[in-house]
């Protein structure tokens, strides 16, 4: 039995008719008929009956023709995967922090997919700190962290969100658009745990205190729970940023802090022996143009030596 015969047998079954099946094979009805009858011989089963109105399928037939369905298609799974053997694609592992835009990171993938079709972009989701030590032991190739990295990693800003504050429904501040520090002064106030945004939120509550404002300040390790976080601590105000508040935080109201600009900066990390495959995707990654939620910000360059140096 020959997969040919297999499918000249599936033609003829799905036409209902052998004239039919012989026109969308490009052969002709002699030598389709021989090739049917072949395989009848082979199964020891007659698979066709013909009619007045073409050919139908005897029982034998109707128990094969699903089985030449799973048959055929594997053949041609075994053909794909074969195929593709030989293009062998270099994977190259990028940390990214919890809670990172997803949209964004998609569209990382895309970029360097069209235009690096031998590399395959790996996601390794991770803390900073997390990250900063995986780079250090080799265990990724990349990172994409929130703090200024230490020499001798090589680091370059990609992009900067706005931090700013998400507001309960029903809360007195929930009409806003933005928000003034003053506004915190006795609101309970979820901000991440310090190993997250240490130098942003060391600034915002050091500008609270100078200017006598009094929050009452809740700190908690958050990415996806952020509203149970808030719910169990009884805040009525997040330090977030957009994308965060509109994915997490349903209802809320999301506004900068108008007298504070806060960022939240993302930095491309390497280290300096980085493969040269990650040295290619790192030069990809800093030369897309901009993507990610509002204010995001990312420098057009032709390489990877191009890119931004940050005071790492």
């Amino acid at each position: 039995m020959e997969l040919r015969h297999l499918r000249y047998f599936v033609a003829v079954a799905e036409e209902g008719s052998v004239n039919r099946a012989a026109r969308r094979l490009l052969v002709s009805q002699p030598s389709l008929s021989r090739q049917i009858l072949q395989l009848e011989r082979d199964l020891g089963q007659r698979l066709l009956q013909r009619t007045s109105r073409g050919v139908r399928l005897t029982p034998a037939g109707q128990a094969l023709l699903p089985h030449a369905h799973q048959l055929l298609a594997m053949a041609d799974a075994t053909r794909e995967t074969v195929a593709g053997a030989g293009a062998v694609r270099q994977p190259v592992t990028l940390g990214v922090p919890p809670g990172t835009d997803g949209i964004w990171l998609i569209a990382l993938v895309d970029t360097v997919r069209a235009r690096l079709p031998h590399v395959a972009l790996e996601y390794v989701e991770a803390t900073s700190a997390d990250q900063l030590r995986l780079l250090g032991g080799g265990r990724i190739d990349l990172g994409l962290v929130h703090r200024p990295p230490p020499d001798p990693l090589r680091a370059w800003e990609l992009r900067r969100d706005p931090l700013g504050i998400a507001v309960r429904p029903g809360h007195p501040l929930a009409g806003r658009d933005e928000f003034e520090l003053a506004d915190l002064d006795g609101v309970r106030t979820l901000l991440h745990a310090q190993d997250r945004l240490p130098a942003e939120q060391h600034g915002l509550v050091a500008a609270a205190r100078t200017a006598g404002v009094r929050p009452h300040w809740r700190f908690a390790q958050f990415t996806e729970h952020v509203l149970a976080h808030a719910h169990a601590t009884g805040c009525d105000a997040v330090l977030v940023v957009a994308h965060a508040a509109a994915d997490r935080l349903p209802g809320w109201r999301w506004g900068p802090l108008a007298d504070l600009p806060l960022r939240m900066t993302t930095w491309l990390v390497a280290a300096p022996d980085a493969r040269p495959v990650a040295e290619e995707a790192a030069a990809v990654l800093g030369s897309c143009g901009t993507a990610g939620s509002e204010g995001s910000r990312w420098r057009e360059c032709a390489d990877f030596g191009d890119l931004d140096r940050t005071g790492a």
